[in-house]
């Protein structure tokens, strides 16, 4: 197997997956907000547990801070959306549920992205030619992307886009830094990402709009600074 191997099934699995449950599963499951409710409370919950994980509570407030900031400023969040405003207008026919389609591809792509399995993942697929964690991460990856697509959220399986970019970044730095990550920055990342998972899980529940996708540069700040 070549480095990266795990990032490629993960990616093409949950396209795959998207792809196949829109063609088995003609009729969708009604009230599309009200079903992801029970998904909030599992990303709000697995939010407060990776949360814990970071060593360093200052580094987190910082990293999320200065994420939230430098996002903010370059308006990531948007940028995303228009990424899936993109994706729908190449692939899709329908324009009625166009905002639907953004909103799932959007939430799924967070949600995919934020767990410490899509960093550690790839370091360890370059490191050891275990890709272990990542078919672990990519069956859970699919179960999302089946339930948000049988829901109506027929952009969820386009998050397999996101996967190939963002852990395609992790492989090449693994490459890059000669396959060795700190066990401390992967638990700050674990930590910082618990915290993004907390502001899926509210936005997911209705409770407020948070634009974590605003903050996702934060998930890259361990690697910059040492405490």
């Amino acid at each position: 197997m070549f480095p990266g191997i795990g990032t490629l099934i993960n990616s093409f699995a949950v396209i795959g997956v998207g792809i196949l449950t829109r063609l088995f599963i003609k009729k969708e499951i009604k009230n599309f907000e009200n079903n992801l409710l029970p998904l909030g409370l599992l990303v709000l919950t697995l939010g407060i547990r990776e949360s814990l994980k970071s060593p360093e509570f200052l580094l987190t407030l910082v990293a999320v801070l200065l994420g939230a900031i430098v996002g903010t400023y370059l308006r990531i969040e948007d940028r995303i959306k228009s990424f899936g405003e993109y994706l729908h207008n190449k692939f899709e026919k329908d324009n009625t549920e166009k905002s639907k389609f953004i909103e799932s591809y959007l939430t799924a792509s967070l949600i995919v992205v934020t767990g410490p399995l899509a960093i550690v993942g790839p370091f360890l697929d370059v490191v050891e030619g275990n890709i272990e964690l990542l078919l672990i991460k990519t069956a859970l990856d699919c179960f999302l992307v089946l339930f948000l697509t049988s829901s109506g959220g027929k952009g969820s399986g386009y998050s397999g886009i996101s996967i190939l970019i963002y852990q395609g970044f992790f492989t090449l730095c693994a490459l890059g830094l000669g396959g060795s990550i700190d066990q401390g920055v992967a638990d700050s990342i674990a930590g910082i990402g618990g915290v993004l998972l907390v502001g899926v899980g509210i936005n997911l529940l209705g409770l407020k709009q948070i634009p974590v996708g605003n903050y996702i540069l934060s998930l890259f700040i361990p690697f910059f600074i040492t405490f």
